[in-house]
Order: structure tokens, then C-alpha cells, then sequence
């Protein structure tokens, strides 16, 4: 079997949270090239996520899609508790929190936990016992390289806190769970082509100072996050649990 039959998602029942845009559109719409039978698409943008999943209608999955919070459990709950069993996760929701430490204020930083640390805990919380009874899955989270640089391009402190707990959650989840089957890890992109870079491209001279932080010149296209994303939620990538890989361009190489 060669290396691009291995990412193989026939039949998957998938969930990507953020689905609405960018990594998790991206994410969502490789899947579906990939082979899942299902994809349960989430996003907090009710218009948007409706674009999102008329663009996914014309593929051979059938998608269904909830306008909900994922860090709202019972909304998860509810949602979960009407689908086939889930058997894949693609966490991609959250919010960019720009206020340096100084100016953070505690509404700020919960709103941002809880749009990626809490949203990926109660999310997998929900649908890994299913996972553990079946004796299979599959996560894939979207951290960020601002988890390990403390910061990034336009996430400050809550935003990294909350990515570096993401990376943190992949670990003692892949852990705990490796007995069962169940496979964890975790993305770190760097400066990503989406509607987010909008404040940073408007100025030319900080659009630059961006690029020359990235040894590949450019930033990435979410297909290319989402291509990883794949790979690790494939069988391509069998024996990788509990791992967060950078695909930033060379920005936190090590």
C-alpha cells in the first residue's frame, strides 16, 4: 500500500469544530477528499457554517452542521447524542485574544480558555467514552506555535496560555487513552492565509516583519495545516500518538 493510500478516512465519522473557516473548512473539505462518510460540522458563525456545509453537500459525505459553542456542554452533549457515533475530532474552534499581559482583564482570558482549552476538553470529553466502548479514534487539535514562543503574530497572553494547554491536554490524553486505540495529537501552525491576517497585512512594513520571521518567506495556506491534520488522523501515521507538530515554516524549529 503506498504512503497516500495509508491517508485513507473511508467511512470516518468526523466532528470539526471552527468548521466555518480557514483550518477548519480546510480541514473539513480533505476529509471529505479523504473518504469520511460523515461530517458533523461546528462553528459559532450560524451564516457562515450554512456556506460551509452547502460548499460540503457536493462531496460524497453527508454533512450535518450545529451553530453551537463547543465549550458549552450540554450543547455538545445534545448535539452528539444525534449523530452516528463520532469516531473522528478536529478541534479548530477558538478566538484570537490580542491584550498584552499588562492590559489582559479576566473576561478576556476566560473567553479565550474557553474557546480553545475548555471547547477541546469538553468536545473530546463528550465523545471519548463512545470512542473507549468502540475501541477506536482519532483527535487532532489546533494549538499554535504562540503556546511555545509565548506568544505569536496576533495572539498574546491568553491566547498562548490557552494553546499551550492544548498541547499540554494532547498529551495526557494520548497517554490515558493509548490503551483503547484512540490516537491524540495536536497542530502547531504558525502565520496562516486567513481572514485573521487582515490587520497585519493592511501595514506593509509589519506584513514584512512577519514574513522575515518565517524561514520559508510566506504564510502557510490552511490546506497545508489541514493536510497534516489528515496525515495524523490516518493510518499513515499509525504509530504517532501524543505529539504536537509544527507546521509553521521553520518559525519555532528546534
Amino acid at each position: 500500500m503506498s504512503f497516500a493510500e495509508r491517508i485513507d478516512l473511508d467511512g470516518r465519522v468526523a466532528m470539526i469544530t471552527g468548521a466555518a473557516a480557514g483550518i477548519g473548512l480546510a480541514s473539513a473539505e480533505l476529509l471529505a477528499a479523504r473518504g469520511a462518510a460523515h461530517l458533523v460540522l461546528v462553528d459559532r458563525d450560524a451564516t457562515a457554517l450554512e456556506e460551509a456545509a452547502i460548499r460540503l453537500r457536493v462531496t460524497r459525505a453527508t454533512v450535518s452542521a450545529a451553530a453551537i459553542d463547543v465549550a458549552d456542554w450540554t450543547a455538545v452533549e445534545s448535539l452528539v447524542a444525534d449523530v452516528e457515533p463520532i469516531d473522528t475530532i478536529v478541534n479548530a474552534a477558538g478566538n484570537v485574544a490580542t491584550s498584552p499581559f499588562e492590559e489582559l482583564e479576566l473576561e478576556e482570558w476566560q473567553a479565550t480558555i474557553d474557546s480553545h482549552l475548555k471547547g477541546c476538553f469538553v468536545t473530546a470529553r463528550i465523545i471519548v467514552p463512545g470512542m473507549v466502548e468502540r475501541g477506536f479514534g482519532r483527535i487532532a487539535s489546533v494549538a499554535s506555535v504562540a503556546g511555545k514562543r509565548g506568544g505569536g503574530f496576533l495572539g498574546k497572553t491568553a491566547y498562548a496560555a490557552a494553546k499551550a494547554g492544548i498541547d499540554g491536554l494532547t498529551k495526557v490524553m494520548a497517554r490515558e487513552l493509548a490503551p483503547f486505540d484512540i490516537r491524540v495529537n495536536a497542530v502547531d501552525p504558525g502565520l496562516t492565509d486567513t481572514t485573521r491576517l487582515a490587520p497585519l497585512r493592511a501595514d506593509p512594513e509589519v506584513w514584512q516583519r512577519c514574513l522575515s520571521a518565517v524561514p520559508l518567506g510566506r504564510p502557510a495556506d490552511p490546506a497545508e495545516i489541514a493536510g497534516v491534520i489528515a496525515w495524523l488522523l490516518s493510518d499513515a501515521s499509525s504509530y504517532v500518538t501524543g505529539e504536537t507538530v509544527n507546521v509553521d515554516g521553520g518559525i519555532a524549529m528546534e
